[in-house]
């Protein structure tokens, strides 16, 4: 049972270059509860736990830990933080990130590395996960695996409140569900929790309390237990969502775009499928099933050790990793880790937009205004916020950040378009709109391939699933078939051996 105020936060305002972030928020954590903060991209959940953890200072409004003032910026509090910028360092190994926040084990001035190896285990063993190689440099990590070293670090020093800004994004049902034992633990040891996420169905799962923050201002805090997914939906979003159309016919789509023929990548099992005009064909699994080096293969990121790839006909070249070839074929990749493949830190959204001259109008040569009225065309076609191209990207929520990327291939549509967890880390307003900039483009002829590991995803996506395990498609699903409930069921092996549900 949640006990008195731990944290209370009151009138925090804040705003950058005349832009406002927070208006006037009042927030209280009790003592030994797990409480729910949601918003869309932009809403000011992020500049609100900067502010606590002392990265921006406010420009008014105070702190409370247990009664007393507090300034984070110069005061050392029992809080800490995992950021929706994990904040590890790729040159690193496993165990030195971990180092980072629990000390380096030392005796005589020396590193003691055996003991540094053997706390990173056991801080793994804390969440009852087993540790990657504690040597193994963090660089060669899948985003999943950074995800969950982000949110060991953070535990490593039990906190009297933790504070995760969207852990699950890149986490796989069984990871969230030891995540969840793992605060459930700490609930009940009183360490409160500061949960932020765009899952609404995690809310209900473990949190206690929520609150909603829009366009800066706290609208909306309550019992889980008294509220619902749409009212909480509803107050995120100011209005309600209309539902999308739905999935065409297997009789309404197009000639057959690509065909993958016995394809082994890794020395996993053989693989065939193809995709046609006008379909979101999804590729799910649970994390290391091996969908997410098909998509790559396929993107010409993983050498094929058989098979082949034919697009439109043609085969393409297998042996060797050819992105480039790939692009001026007609394929083109939107990776999951935006801030590693994706985006071009400290560049502009135009110059996103258009990142090589080739994608640009008069080819080499480079029109400045031509490119400029694009770029506000698609902007605004993509509701990129803010509104200007001449923004840099880094200022941007992740939200719109995917916005940018999803506008960046859309723009001049491809023959293939691979997309990697397409809604991860976005809001609900975000996440509704990128499925509507997928359909669109289905609904016109493209081709669409979603590799992913969310199932409520790739329900809300997808006119065909095939499921990944152990390396090999186990299940195929089809049109209503297609349920968050299904797919999890076929993720974990539940779903029958090569079997497929056609399409109701």
């Amino acid at each position: 049972m949640a006990g008195p105020a731990l944290l209370t936060i009151r009138g925090l305002s804040k705003t950058f270059s005349g832009q406002t972030a927070l208006s006037g928020v009042d927030f209280e954590v009790l003592s030994g509860e797990v409480h729910g903060l949601v918003g869309e991209n932009g809403a000011g959940k992020s500049t609100l736990i900067k502010i606590v953890a002392g990265i921006y200072e406010p420009d008014s409004g105070t702190i409370e830990l247990d009664g007393r003032t507090v300034h984070p910026n110069q005061d050392k509090l029992p809080i800490a933080f995992m950021h929706q910028e994990v904040g590890l360092v790729d040159t690193m190994t496993v165990g030195e990130n971990v180092a980072l926040t629990l000390g380096f084990p030392s005796r005589g001035g020396l590193i003691q590395w055996g003991r540094l190896w053997g706390q990173t285990e056991q801080a793994y063993a804390q969440l009852n996960l087993r540790a990657p190689d504690p040597k193994g440099l963090v660089g060669s990590l899948s985003p999943g695996d950074k995800a969950i070293l982000g949110i060991v670090r953070a535990l490593a020093r039990t906190p009297r409140l933790l504070v995760l800004d969207e852990p699950t994004a890149y986490l796989t049902l069984p990871d969230v569900k030891r995540l969840f034992d793992a605060l459930r633990r700490l609930r009940a040891a009183g360490t409160s929790t500061i949960l932020v996420t765009h899952r609404l169905h995690e809310l209900f799962e473990i949190a206690d309390r929520v609150s909603v923050l829009r366009n800066g201002a706290l609208v909306m805090s309550s019992t889980v237990a008294g509220t619902s997914p749409a009212a909480i939906g509803e107050a995120m979003l100011g209005r309600r969502l209309v539902a999308l159309d739905a999935a065409p016919s297997a009789s309404s789509l197009g000639e057959v775009v690509a065909e993958i023929k016995g394809v082994v990548v890794h020395g996993a099992k053989p693989v065939s499928f193809d995709i046609r005009r006008g379909e979101v064909l999804g590729l799910v699994g649970l994390r290391g099933s091996g969908h997410e080096r098909i998509g790559r293969a396929i993107c010409g990121d993983e050498e094929i050790e058989r098979g082949e790839i034919n697009l439109g006909g043609t085969a393409l070249s297998s042996r060797g990793r050819h992105v480039g070839r790939r692009l001026r074929e007609g394929v083109a990749l939107l990776p999951a880790d935006r801030q590693r493949e994706g985006v071009f830190s400290g560049m502009t959204i135009s110059e996103n937009l258009f990142p090589s001259a080739a994608t640009r109008a008069g080819g080499w040569h480079v029109s400045v205004q031509g490119e400029k009225r694009r770029a506000r065309s698609l902007v605004e076609r993509f509701g990129i916020r803010p509104p200007d191209s001449s923004e840099i990207i880094d200022h941007l929520s992740g939200g719109n950040q995917q916005r940018v990327l999803l506008a960046r291939w859309f723009a001049e549509p491809k023959r293939l378009l691979v997309i990697e967890e397409p809604t991860a880390g976005v809001d609900v307003g975000a996440k509704f709109a990128i499925a509507q900039y997928v359909r669109g483009a289905a609904d016109k002829g493209q081709a669409v391939l979603i590799v992913s590991s969310d199932f409520e995803e790739v329900a809300m996506l997808c006119d065909r699933v095939l499921v990944f395990v152990r390396g090999a498609t186990a299940t195929e699903l089809a049109g209503k078939a297609i349920t968050e409930e299904h797919v999890a069921m076929a993720c974990m092996g539940a779903g029958g051996h090569a079997s497929r549900v056609a399409q109701a």
